[in-house]
């Protein structure tokens, strides 16, 4: 696997990464990224798991992770917190809004991640940096398209500035996403 720095690199000129099974896209010179996975289950399962928080605590988060906090009103302007948290203890909460919902093939979600722990948060907002005081908010659009017992999900994020986009491709945002879509297989299996 490429070093980060030249994934970015790569990304940077409009090809794909592909984490295993997760399709990541750089979007030009747009502070966004695309993120594009497919799963062997129906779309009313794929979406359930998405906005379900019994379900949700269930796959979301890297493997070395768990999920010890979690709620989500899946209504238009519903909230949600999700704190997933590692074997030291270190836990990475997010929280914020659930919108434009058009179940089950569409939702958007506004993600604070302003409550993570200060290392992650001065990663993406460096002391002194132009951006520093930029609120850490993605917005995520979640497109599910589903062909009987295949369901193919898209996530647009657009990030406030472009240091976002390229601090998760450093971090390998689309490695973490992929961990998460593999547990998210396996519940697709059980349910």
């Amino acid at each position: 696997m490429a070093k980060p720095r030249e994934r970015l690199s790569w990304a940077a000129r409009g090809g794909l990464d592909v984490a295993q099974n997760v399709e990541f896209q750089v979007m030009g010179d747009e502070p966004r990224t695309r993120l594009v996975r497919s799963f062997n289950a129906p779309i009313e399962k794929v979406y359930s798991a998405w906005t379900s928080a019994e379900l949700l605590r269930r796959w979301y988060g890297p493997h070395v992770t768990t999920v010890s906090e979690c709620f989500f009103d899946a209504s238009e302007g519903g909230s949600y917190r999700i704190t997933m948290r590692t074997p030291d203890g270190t836990e990475f909460p997010m929280f914020g809004t659930v919108h434009n919902i058009r179940a089950p093939r569409h939702f958007e979600l506004v993600v604070d991640l302003s409550a993570h722990p200060d290392d992650f948060v001065t990663a993406f907002r460096p002391v002194g940096s132009d951006f520093e005081f930029v609120p850490l908010r993605w917005y995520y659009e979640i497109e599910l398209v589903g062909d009987h017992d295949v369901t193919i999900v898209e996530i647009l994020a657009t990030y406030p500035v472009a240091q976002d986009r390229d601090a998760m491709i450093s971090m390998d945002g689309a490695v973490g996403w992929n961990e998460s879509f593999e547990r998210l297989d396996e519940l697709l299996a059980e349910l």
